[in-house]
């Protein structure tokens, strides 16, 4: 081969290797951007518009400020508070009130990821009855693992078997997560998840409870049809002061290493804003 077309033929092979290596980056960039829960236009039919049956995040950026160790909302009424389950342990109810905290959600109960048995939460019973005792008010969530309409159907069930018609003063929780090595669910993408989350809340309110899901960007961006979800109470895990997501919430999950007194462990801050 003669020179100039050697020199020509490396030119080239540079030129190829610059581009698949940008091509390379962009792919990289498109997946870690989708990880995160950045907005995507492209939901085909299960398309979210803002201004259509899904309401947009109206919330004033400027309105959220921390005081005293909590995220609080300047803009309209709002509540503080923390969502708690077993991995609490025992917790002085009295010193979490005086923290100035004003609601809490408890776990009452959860799917196990394995075998899929049900289990009541360790804690909700004695946590249920401290927080009410000191004044705070109280909802509940359920740990889901189902896998259809009629699974989500059945943990509600269980849930509703545990409260046994007691009153309480804030929804009952959806709360689907997978579990990395779950022994029943390889991918969340085979999850029919927005037909779990409404045959859980709808079975609830047959039963005079007021209902919601639990859900982060991701799941709320990607793999729930939001427009199906607005007659029930959203709450947003969004970690940060000043939530970003696109879509209106009602409660806001905003950090997963908050400290309060009266909780030895780190615990799940929460903001409830009331418009």
């Amino acid at each position: 081969m003669k020179q100039g077309s050697r020199n020509q033929h490396s030119k080239l092979l540079v030129a190829v290797c610059v581009l698949a290596g940008l091509l390379g980056a962009l792919v990289l960039s498109a997946v870690l951007f989708r990880a995160i829960g950045t907005p995507r236009t492209d939901y085909g039919e299960l398309q979210v518009q803002i201004g259509a049956t899904t309401s947009p995040n109206d919330y004033d950026p400027e309105a959220f400020y921390t005081q005293e160790g909590f995220l609080r909302y300047s803009a309209g009424e709002h509540l503080v508070g923390i969502d708690v389950s077993a991995h609490q342990g025992l917790i002085d109810w009295q010193l979490v009130a005086e923290s100035g905290v004003e609601f809490a959600i408890i776990r009452a109960g959860y799917r196990g990821s394995s075998k899929g048995l049900f289990y009541e939460d360790e804690t909700f019973r004695s946590n249920i009855e401290g927080a009410r005792a000191a004044g705070i008010e109280t909802g509940v969530y359920f740990f889901s693992q189902a896998r259809n309409a009629q699974e989500a159907r059945e943990e509600a069930e269980f849930l509703l078997s545990l409260l046994q018609g007691e009153e309480i003063d804030l929804p009952v929780f959806y709360d689907w997560e997978f579990i990395e090595g779950s022994e029943r669910i390889a991918n969340p993408e085979e999850i029919p998840m927005t037909d779990c989350a409404v045959a859980f809340c709808k079975a609830i309110e047959s039963a005079d409870y007021e209902a919601g899901v639990y859900f982060n960007q991701t799941y709320g961006y990607y793999h729930l049809d939001l427009t199906k979800l607005q007659n029930y109470t959203l709450w947003l895990a969004e970690y940060g002061e000043t939530p970003t997501f696109a879509y209106h919430f009602d409660c806001l999950q905003y950090t997963d290493s908050g400290t309060v007194a009266g909780i030895e462990t780190v615990v799940d801050l929460d903001l409830w804003i009331k418009k």
